[in-house]
């Protein structure tokens, strides 16, 4: 079965740049409060976990400022209205399409959709 690849970093949209973002502080908050309890806990005299915490903060820290601060990609920042490059997905508004456009649109994501949780190709069933 050929497996759909993850798309790199450099091709995700800004969007799911920024939803990659929340996820990975999130993980660094609470693996950070797993590292102070495990430190606590764990019978040390001496304060071990500001070194992970610090190194992967670095990392956090970075990848929050190429997505929110001064680092930020101008080529990131997508005119209203223009195609960002895949199927279905504006960053504006549509522009004017007739009803069976969009009625022929939503079927092909609907169908894509199906096909993406599909653990399964239908010719692996034949």
């Amino acid at each position: 079965m050929a497996r759909k690849r993850k798309p790199k970093y450099e091709e995700k949209t800004l969007r799911e740049k920024k939803l990659d973002f929340r996820r990975h502080f999130r993980t660094y908050l609470v693996m950070s409060v797993f590292f102070v309890g495990l430190n606590l806990f764990g019978g040390s005299h001496n304060f071990w976990a500001i070194w992970p915490i610090l190194g992967w903060g670095i990392g956090v820290a970075m990848q929050g400022l190429s997505l929110y601060g001064p680092l930020a990609d101008p080529e990131d920042a997508h005119p209203v209205g223009q195609h960002d490059g895949r199927d279905g997905e504006f960053s504006g508004p549509l522009p004017d399409i007739t009803d069976e456009e969009i009625r022929r649109h939503k079927d092909k994501m609907e169908l894509r959709e199906l096909d993406e949780r599909r653990p399964y190709r239908d010719e692996d069933l034949v």
